[in-house]
């Protein structure tokens, strides 16, 4: 029986996450919340019995399931993720799973030490506008080349955690396992440079915007732009030999909605159009089938590889 622990009562984790948890394999579900925060009346329309938590530590210590949700500020996503590996409960962590590389390499030690299944919560590769994107560049004989992203939003609430520093805030630290898991995902292998610029700081000299360009072997490269200082812009371009395809949303695209498939192959566009998903509910159920299989590795070898390639990023403005 599968038993989930959250440890963060956060937006994300009543608009998102409790809507699809009764169409997963999870049979009962417990809930932490920060130690300074109240509960709230949101809870009472799921009619579920919640087991709930004051705090985080007390949470784990006495949590009797089998999986760990670390959705917590950035800063101690790996204090908790640890906690929880050493107390024999498999780990899901929301991005970024780690502020520096060898915080991922531990815990992926750890993990493997106890045969415990842990990953980072990358969740969007799980759209079926990904296979799709994947069917196309197959069916035209070709493959992914350059590939440029863009996710920027106006400035943000002046009390969000992402402008605190000291909470893992900062637009590189954010987003970057955007632009690592592209790359990844494309590409399947470290970039040999990485070249990112700080386009703005905020007045606590917290980068707030950046660009960056990460370039691969045989001539492939990664171009985005991404940060908390423009318009909404949430887009994707990925252009072969002579396949050029785009698409809106890709980061954030609503779980009920299709997305449209903009393509260019030799000159002649069309469009295709993607089956709707819920990110969430894919990757909930690729975890628990991971569970069921014991086969891990996947989960290890995405999360080291985007701890690794976010950590080029990171030294490249150190």
């Amino acid at each position: 029986m599968n038993s989930i622990l959250f440890l963060g009562y956060s937006n994300f984790l009543k608009t998102r996450i409790l809507p699809i948890i009764k169409l997963v394999n999870i049979q009962s579900v417990s809930i932490a919340k920060f130690s300074e925060q109240s509960w709230d009346d949101d809870l009472k329309k799921y009619n579920y019995p919640f087991r709930l938590y004051d705090n985080y530590e007390d949470a784990i210590n006495q949590f009797q399931g089998n999986i760990v949700y670390v959705s917590t500020v950035n800063s101690v996503h790996y204090k908790y993720a640890l906690m929880g590996l050493e107390k024999g409960f498999h780990v899901i962590i929301d991005k970024p799973a780690t502020v520096r590389l060898e915080e991922a390499a531990h815990l992926i030690k750890v993990a493997k030490q106890k045969n415990l299944l842990m990953g980072e919560a990358t969740v969007y590769l799980m759209h079926p506008q990904f296979a799709l994107i994947d069917k196309i560049f197959i069916k035209n004989g070709d493959s992914p080349k350059i590939v440029t992203a863009c996710f920027s939003m106006p400035p943000l609430n002046n009390d969000n955690f992402r402008y605190k520093k000291e909470l893992g805030g900062g637009a590189i630290l954010d987003t970057a396992s955007y632009a690592v898991s592209l790359g990844r995902y494309f590409f399947k292998e470290l970039p040999l440079q990485v070249q990112c610029a700080v386009n703005e700081r905020n007045d606590n000299r917290l980068d707030i915007a950046y660009s960056l360009m990460m370039t691969y072997g045989n001539g492939k490269c990664l171009i985005g732009y991404f940060g908390f200082n423009t318009e909404y812009i949430n887009q994707l371009a990925v252009l072969g030999t002579r396949t050029n395809i785009s698409c809106n949303r890709v980061f954030t695209i609503p779980e009920h909605q299709e997305n449209v498939i903009n393509v260019t192959h030799k000159n002649k566009f069309s469009e295709e159009r993607s089956k709707a998903g819920n990110n969430y509910q894919i990757y909930l159920e690729k975890y628990l089938e991971s569970l069921d299989t014991g086969n891990y590795e996947d989960f290890y070898v995405d999360l080291m590889l985007d701890a690794q390639t976010k950590e080029m990023i990171i030294n490249t403005i150190l």
